[in-house]
């Protein structure tokens, strides 16, 4: 269950020190504040607003960020290993090389996102939605996906390593050099992409299209 209320002491001390581990901000307005570099590890930050704050290289490692608003915010560089952002909104924020590793992203939006180079190694990312998103170079090694939607994303040059692409949605992705190593592809049309055998070394490939051959291997 989670409580409505922020501790007014924690607020404070955030504002004047830009720490505040394991604190209280539950609900809590940090709207366009500069939290570059803050400390945030294990804070409590669900539903708070946190709409085009700054958290640039920001510590919010085993954080809570449950149905909060993250909205054009600025989490480039900052570590959310182990973070909880399910149901959170993060549309138009840019998160380029930030580290979600392990983090839960279940039903969070990260749609227009600016994602390059995010680590979203070993994430649970079940009905996340990264429509339209700029995921180059983005990391997915071992990740949870299902009903995971990259409508319209770029995934340039990504690395899908051990995952199971199923029930995921690409339509209009781009889907260039991605490393699918023993990954589950059976069924996707990488028709018009350039790909090479070497990107699916031991991948799942049945009822799949690819770009050098009009074979198909059936299920």
């Amino acid at each position: 269950m989670i409580l409505q209320a922020y501790d007014e002491n924690d607020l404070t001390t955030l504002k004047k020190t830009k720490k505040c581990e394991n604190c209280d901000l539950t609900n809590a307005n940090l709207s366009k504040l500069d939290l570059s570099n803050a400390m945030l590890s294990g804070a409590n930050l669900s539903l708070a607003n946190l709409t085009n704050t700054n958290f640039f290289k920001a510590d919010l490692s085993y954080s809570s960020l449950v149905k909060s608003k993250i909205y054009i915010a600025n989490l480039d560089f900052a570590n959310l290993e182990g973070a909880n952002l399910t149901e959170a909104r993060l549309n138009g924020a840019s998160l380029r090389g930030a580290n979600l590793i392990d983090a839960t992203l279940i039903s969070t939006v990260l749609s227009k996102s600016k994602l390059d180079e995010i680590i979203l190694d070993g994430a649970n990312l079940k009905y996340t939605k990264f429509r339209g998103a700029d995921l180059q170079k983005a990391k997915f090694n071992g990740s949870i996906l299902s009903f995971t939607d990259f409508s319209a994303a770029d995934l340039t040059e990504a690395e899908m390593i051990a995952l199971d692409l199923t029930n995921s949605v690409f339509t209009s992705a781009k889907l260039d050099k991605i490393n699918f190593m023993n990954t589950n592809v059976s069924g996707m049309n990488f028709a018009k992409f350039n790909l090479t055998k070497g990107n699916f070394i031991n991948s799942i490939t049945c009822d799949t299209i690819f770009p050098w051959s009009e074979d198909i291997e059936k299920c």
